[in-house]
């Protein structure tokens, strides 16, 4: 059990630092800030519905209008 919330955690962190990193490098003012501790949490405990969220997005751009 120790050792599943171990895994999870660790890939929560993972992309918690990447998404950070992504976001403040990549985006344009003001959406490229440092995020506060609220966010980096949300990320954290979040990460499987966030990752997904992104993917899809990514692949599926939709319409540039």
């Amino acid at each position: 059990m120790e050792e599943n919330i171990l895994i999870y955690t660790m890939i929560g962190l993972v992309w918690t630092i990447f998404m950070e990193v992504y976001t403040t490098r990549n985006l344009d003012p003001p959406y490229n800030k440092p995020w506060n501790t609220v966010e980096r949490l949300s990320h954290l405990i979040l990460w499987p519905i966030n990752l997904t969220i992104f993917l899809y997005y990514l692949f599926n751009p939709g319409n540039n209008e």
